[in-house]
This record gives C-alpha cells, structure tokens and sequence, in this order.
C-alpha cells in the first residue's frame, strides 16, 4: 500500500489534523500577545538613562569583552555569528526543509519551517522598527551592523527558531541517537551565536534575552499548534 503510506505521511496524522482557520487564529494571537511582550520588554529597557546603575550592569559583560578580544576570537566569532544571519538561515532553512521532507515523503517541514521564521521576522521586524535602542558604546567588529536597533537580536531570535524547528522536526520523526545530538546541537548553535553577538559589541546580554523571551515561546506555539506529523516516527536505536 505505498500511495496510502505516502498519504499517511504527506501531514499530521489523523487524530491531530490541523484545521487552517483555527489554526492560523491561535497563531495570529500568540503572536500579537508576544509581540507586546516584546514591545513592552523593549520600552522597559530604553527607559533607563544612559550612564545609571542598569546601563552599566547591562554594558558590562559587552565591554569586558572588547577589552579581553583576541585574534582568534575575533576571526572565530564571525562565522559563529553569521549561524543566525539572514541569508544562512533562509538557506538552511530551505535545505533542512527539502531534506527532511523528502526523507518523510511530507511537506509538512516546509511549512513548520515557514511559520516558525515568519513569525519571529514580523515580531523583529516590527519590535526593532519601534524600539529605537543604540548599539553598545564599544568598537564593533563588523564594519556594518544591520541598519536595526540593537534590541532585541534578530540572530539570536532567528537562531532558537530555525535550529529549535529543525531539532523539534527530527524529534518527531528521527531516530533516537539522532534525535538527542539534535537538541544538543540546537541549544549549542543558540547560544554561540548570541556570544558571538555579544563578543562583536553588536548587543547588550538583555537585547539576547529580550530574543528569547518571545522567540522561544513562539517555537514551542508553532510546534504545538502545528502538530508534528507522528505517523513518521522511525523506529530503531
């Protein structure tokens, strides 16, 4: 029965179809509801005078490394920050979609994949565009940061999402060796990125948390709300 199987697979199973009208609802409002986390977390943050006591806090790990910088870390850094740059996720993203989904005969990665980065775009997007947060006050290691504000960090936040959505996928479907080094290599990408960030001057640690706070929830509503297909799980050690 292959066509049956191929249909199987083709998107969650049966007890857990997804409905696109109450689907795409529950989706828009989490998404409302964390893009006024971040707003709000954002206008917090800019509230402080330049120079007081959370200013300071907030720089210190951010100027700690620029005084403590090494040749090798700077040239290690760039790439380890370029893991969440735009143009590298779009393309992992894209392989990571095709491969998974040619691997389970499904398109269901493709649209996990979408909905996870779509929405943490538009919540940047629109946070960065409203939060006008400065840079660190220290030398910057990319001759040209994103014309954005520092706060929140677009690669940190598009980093949990394309690596917590790929790592979630094979959890649905891999198997049980791949499915641990999956998560571990997913919270180890996040959190070389968000150093890498740090270390180059480009934010301060709570423009990284300020990420989290909604990219993370937002990860684990698409990854509910999508049900990942079960009728793929593979079997075996």
């Amino acid at each position: 029965m292959p066509a049956v199987e191929h249909r199987r697979n083709a998107a969650p199973a049966a007890g857990n179809r997804v409905r696109p009208g109450p689907t795409a609802a529950r989706l828009a409002l989490a998404l409302v509801a964390l893009l006024g986390l971040a707003l709000a977390t954002g206008w917090l943050l800019t509230r402080s005078a330049e120079g007081d006591a959370f200013e300071r806090r907030d720089a210190a790990l951010v100027r700690w490394f620029a005084a403590h910088r090494t040749a090798f870390l700077d040239t290690l850094s760039g790439p380890a920050a370029e893991l969440g740059n735009t143009r590298v996720v779009v393309a992992v993203a894209v392989v990571a979609a095709a491969g998974i989904g040619i691997a389970r005969r499904s398109w269901w990665p493709a649209v996990v994949l979408a909905v996870a980065l779509g929405g943490e775009l538009a919540v940047f997007l629109t946070t960065t565009a409203l939060i006008d947060r400065p840079r660190p006050d220290v030398p910057h290691l990319d001759a040209h940061l994103p014309p954005t504000s520092s706060f929140p960090s677009g690669h940190t936040a598009a980093a949990i999402c394309l690596y917590g959505a790929v790592a979630a996928l094979l959890l649905a479907g891999g198997r049980e060796r791949w499915r641990r080094l999956a998560v571990v290599l997913a919270v180890l990408v996040v959190l070389v990125v968000a150093a890498a960030r740090l270390y180059r001057g480009a934010h301060y640690p709570t423009d990284v948390l300020g990420s989290v706070l909604f990219a993370l929830p937002w990860l684990l509503v698409t990854v509910a709300v999508l049900h990942l297909p079960e009728g793929s799980r593979a079997h075996g050690p």
